[in-house]
């Protein structure tokens, strides 16, 4: 079986691939912005009203290891946090960064700045996302600092959501999710890969106050918990 072959989002993706594509082998020799515009599509089916949830599924097997190879190689498989970054705003002038830990159902730090990366050809890995959620109106811009001065946390697989939850622990309603206040006394940004995306979204894992579940970042980016150091934003196109 292949590992994290039960996540959600991997899941659909595979069935829609299986649906288009005569074999696995063509999973490579689709575009980088083809096979993410994919991804996202996958991960947006949470708001559907069909299952979402993790689950076996060894009728996609083996589409999950050609996908899971694909992503770990080239630009889809770079877990590194680069600049720029890309960032949908109304304005150059981020807020202030002042984290909530509330108690919305979605795993993920309220408060913080968000970005996400570029794809070989320009477009930010959060377009489709921003599109269906806000429209057309704000502006892309790119976002530069310094990637030596960041202290990051990277989530590529179930297994490094494990180690964050379980390190920054605050129990909800008989679950745990992360402690994202605590969390920023030692790490500046937390990334979510796009390997981190597949396997690591909507699957349960083992924590201090009940199982875990990182839920509702929807596409590769990055959560500061800080503003980036070295901060500049420059719109995209000037």
């Amino acid at each position: 079986m292949v590992d994290h072959v039960r996540s959600p989002v991997l899941i659909e993706l595979c069935l829609l691939l299986r649906d288009f594509l005569a074999d696995t082998d063509q999973v490579d020799h689709l575009a980088d912005v083809d096979l993410y515009r994919h991804v996202t599509f996958a991960a947006s089916l949470r708001h559907s009203g069909r299952e979402f949830t993790a689950r076996p599924a060894p009728e996609i097997e083996d589409m999950a290891a050609a996908v899971l190879r694909r992503v770990s190689t080239g630009p889809l498989g770079d877990a590194a946090l680069r600049s720029p970054q890309s960032r949908f705003a109304d304005d150059a002038a981020p807020r202030a960064i002042s984290l909530v830990d509330g108690t919305a159902a979605d795993d993920k730090p309220g408060g913080a700045l968000w970005t996400s990366s570029f794809l070989p050809d320009g477009t930010s890995t959060w377009q489709w996302g921003e599109w269906a959620e806000f429209g057309h109106d704000r502006q892309l811009f790119t976002v530069t600092f310094d990637p030596a001065a960041v202290r990051v946390f990277t989530i590529g697989s179930p297994a490094d959501y494990e180690r964050l939850v379980n390190h920054y622990p605050r129990s909800v309603n008989g679950s745990t999710r992360v402690h994202w206040a605590q969390a920023a006394e030692d790490i500046d940004a937390v990334h979510l890969t796009v390997s981190g995306l597949l396997t690591a979204q909507y699957v349960p894992v083992v924590a201090p106050c009940g199982a875990a579940v990182l839920t509702g970042w929807d596409a590769e980016s990055t959560a500061w918990l800080h503003l980036p150091p070295g901060l500049g934003m420059v719109p995209v196109g000037l």
